[in-house]
């Protein structure tokens, strides 16, 4: 059965069988950072030029079709090594990380990105490794491969929202005796956390959120999930979008780029370009959320 310790150590022998990701992973422990105040919350402003590529990945249906799947077996790097995390399911170091054990976890079947039927399996993967926070990027909302199944993982505590949930005011939303939903208040971003000791009962609530949401014209709400177990209970952090990139992305002459996938909303705004990262203010990140965020 798989164990949190293979994955720690799948790291170890990546970094010693795969020359570039090592740099990665070297480049990563000392990569910049500056911290920013937006009202209560705090944010982390990332330069990381390896995220250049999924930054500013090509996502429309035209350059999908013409692309192969990066994540597809056939397609990885040949010192990939993956590891069964659950049936179905492959987990990988992220060859580009963002942050401290940052895993991508793939299915094994090339399938489009959709979370509907699939979020039990994210809070299974989380009851595996307690330790760690698994995310899924909608495919409009920071997935640079949404024609392929996956999810990401990354150690705990690494996200200010990880902290700022715990401690902002919130709403409830619906209770019983399995289970809450509540709405973080004073966070700048829509954040709702499902939250029960079952895995179906976080599925019944994350269902009810999913037919209440605005699809606008797409087969899912825009939405970035954050997934963990802690202690006996499950957590599932919904952030709801109204759009996938900020319109600074598209401005000519002065574009940024700026793409949040759900690292960014959870607090760590990654920035690949060294111009951007030097100019970012807290106007610009208040902007950029403002236009994201439902």
């Amino acid at each position: 059965m798989f164990t949190e310790k293979e994955a720690t150590e799948l790291i170890e022998k990546q970094r010693s069988c795969w020359p570039e990701y090592d740099e990665r992973i070297k480049q990563l422990e000392s990569v910049q950072t500056k911290q920013f105040s937006i009202g209560n919350c705090k944010i982390i402003a990332q330069h990381n030029p390896a995220r250049v590529v999924s930054t500013g990945a090509k996502v429309d249906k035209q350059s999908i079709k013409e692309r192969k799947c990066f994540l597809c077996a056939e397609n990885r790097p040949s010192q990939q090594i993956g590891l069964e995390i659950l049936p179905n399911y492959t987990l990988l170091v992220n060859p580009f990380p963002i942050l401290k054990g940052h895993y991508t976890i793939v299915c094994n079947k090339h399938c489009e990105q959709k979370i509907y039927d699939r979020l039990p399996d994210m809070l299974k993967m989380a009851e595996l490794m307690p330790n760690h926070m698994f995310l899924y990027n909608g495919p409009c909302c920071g997935a640079s491969a949404p024609d392929h199944m996956h999810f990401q993982a990354v150690l705990k505590g690494q996200m200010p929202f990880e902290e700022e949930c715990k401690t902002l005011p919130n709403i409830t939303l619906s209770d019983n005796r399995d289970g809450q939903m509540i709405a973080i208040q004073g966070l700048g971003r829509k954040c709702i956390i499902l939250q029960s000791h079952r895995i179906d009962m976080v599925t019944s609530f994350f269902h009810q959120m999913f037919h209440q949401l605005p699809k606008n014209g797409n087969e899912e709400p825009m939405m970035n999930l954050f997934a963990c177990k802690e202690g006996d209970t499950f957590k599932l952090f919904l952030f709801s979008r109204k759009a996938h990139r900020p319109s600074q992305y598209f401005s000519e002459g002065d574009n940024w780029m700026i793409s949040p996938g759900a690292i960014d909303m959870g607090g760590v705004l990654v920035l690949p370009r060294c111009e951007d990262f030097n100019r970012i203010n807290e106007a610009i990140i208040a902007d950029v959320y403002s236009q994201v965020s439902l």
